[in-house]
């Protein structure tokens, strides 16, 4: 079982990534669960947010049945009461035909900051129902998880999960012990975004100014891959799995793309990768404008 990779669907409903920037049809996106399913996957991460994705696994759901733990995420909107809670986990439900949801994220900080008090007493709700295993929250920076720390405390509720994200150039989340802090009350992490959506792959060359800080560094790591004879994606991947996170989020382009993933965790889960690692630790980068796809420039 390949149970530390969960499959993110945000391409199967927007255009997605800085490589690729595509979405895929919807025979593509029901081939990728098919052979995900077939590989041993056992979770798949979607959102409210990703377009028609929702419904494109819950095609998939009434096909073959519920072959996969669901991470979805509450849309970012205005909430009032708790109906406008219900009305969104519903729809959610319906979407991907299912009847519970397994971990329940909230998509963005800003919700639980202006909406905690409606929100949370609602999602526990659901918790105690069964129709949602655990609620968490989706984030972009560390002092995000701490100030949600302290804003459930004060409602006497637990987070369940947190999502993050995670990769060569990215390693905030792994300072400080927010990690272990984490795992001693529970909460489920979850790392996303291990290929910094496609960056490692394009060449220096082809970045505008504003990525001028990673460019040497892009330059070291296709220059590590080269000596090692292994590529640029495998150490990317290698690197978010090797870490103290229950599930890396994985998205791809292709049922081959997957296959090709999967390969290089099994490959590379060997001593050979522990000698390599401590080589990628010179590639951390600062600048948020670099690590924040949403501070890219179009």
């Amino acid at each position: 079982m390949n149970t530390k990779i969960t499959l993110g669907t945000a391409n199967f409903g927007l255009r997605y990534g800085i490589a690729n920037n595509r979405m895929l049809s919807e025979p593509e996106a029901l081939l990728i669960l098919e052979k995900a399913a077939g590989l041993g996957i056992s979770s798949v991460d979607t959102a409210q947010g990703y377009g028609e994705a929702e419904r494109v696994l819950g095609t998939f759901f009434a096909q073959h049945g519920k072959l996969f733990e669901v991470v979805t995420k509450l849309s970012g909107r205005e909430y009032t009461s708790s109906d406008d809670v219900a009305r969104e986990v519903e729809a959610s439900l319906e979407s991907l035909n299912i009847e519970r949801i397994d971990v329940l994220l909230l998509h963005s900080f800003d919700t639980l900051q202006r909406f905690k008090e409606i929100v949370i007493p609602a999602l526990e709700h659901y918790v105690r129902q069964g129709m949602i295993g655990r609620f968490g929250i989706s984030v972009y920076h560390p002092h995000e998880i701490e100030a949600t720390l302290a804003h459930l405390s004060g409602l006497n509720a637990r987070l369940g999960a947190v999502q993050f994200p995670l990769n060569i150039f990215d390693r905030r989340f792994l300072k400080g012990g927010l990690l272990k802090t984490l795992e001693s009350i529970g909460t489920r992490c979850d790392a996303r975004s291990p290929f910094l959506q496609g960056l490692f792959f394009l060449g220096p060359e082809t970045l505008s100014s504003q990525f001028d800080t990673a460019k040497e560094k892009l330059r070291a790591l296709s220059a590590i891959a080269m000596e090692n004879s292994v590529s640029v994606g495998a150490l990317a991947l290698l690197f978010a799995a090797s870490c103290d996170v229950d599930h890396v989020v994985l998205g791809v382009d292709s049922a081959v793309q997957l296959e090709m993933n999967l390969k290089w965790l099994t490959n590379g889960s060997s001593d050979g990768f522990a000698q390599i690692k401590h080589r990628l630790d010179e590639l951390e980068v600062d600048s948020e404008d670099v690590i924040l796809p949403y501070r890219w420039k179009s």
